[in-house]
């Protein structure tokens, strides 16, 4: 039987800040093929699914979760006798979305606070006596230090941002795995 694989959350969220945000794209991936193969659908290409994906910058996205959370929570849910009255596709869309618009002016804001510490942090560098003395005034080091944080700010929202939906259809995902195991191992 072509069961899928169940996910730890806290790791997926560490997986994705670490890869900053490549995880997704393994994780879209194989959750098309886990889907693919459980439910023996020939319209599923999990590569094409990764690739519209990186092509469009995540607007595919929005499509692929009401694809696959359609799949999952009616189709997937109706195969184990899952009387499924928590669909939550749309949700999933709508978090997405919200993320997406909402997130995106605060990162890009971020990023131009990120640009503009490392550019007054160089300027401080070179034009405020450090250069040649080798000495770093205590405004450099607090710029630079802000800056550091703005990045690594900048990397956790975009990990939460790509996780959101993720977690809402790996949760259910996970339940139906370890129901399908569970009745699988009931059988013999």
């Amino acid at each position: 039987m072509n069961i899928g694989a169940v996910r730890s959350i806290p790791t997926m969220f560490i997986l994705n800040f670490f890869t900053l945000g490549i995880y997704h794209y393994y994780w879209i991936y194989y959750i098309s093929l886990e889907v693919k193969k459980f439910t023996k659908r020939k319209d599923i290409s999990p590569e094409l699914e990764v690739l519209l994906s990186i092509i469009t910058c995540n607007l595919y996205s929005i499509f692929w979760y009401n694809k696959y959370g359609n799949i999952i929570h009616k189709e997937i849910a109706l195969k184990i006798d899952e009387n499924d009255r928590n669909d939550v596709t749309q949700i999933s869309m709508v978090s997405f979305i919200i993320v997406l618009f909402v997130g995106m002016p605060i990162i890009g804001g971020l990023i131009f606070a990120f640009v503009m510490g490392v550019l007054l942090s160089g300027m401080a560098v070179l034009y405020g006596g450090a250069y040649n003395s080798f000495t770093l005034n205590p405004e450099v080091l607090l710029i630079f230090a802000g800056t550091i944080l703005a990045f690594i700010v900048i990397v956790i929202l975009i990990t939460a941002m790509m996780l959101i939906p993720d977690i809402i259809m790996q949760k259910k995902l996970n339940t139906i795995w370890k129901k399908v195991k569970e009745s699988h191992y009931n059988k013999n």
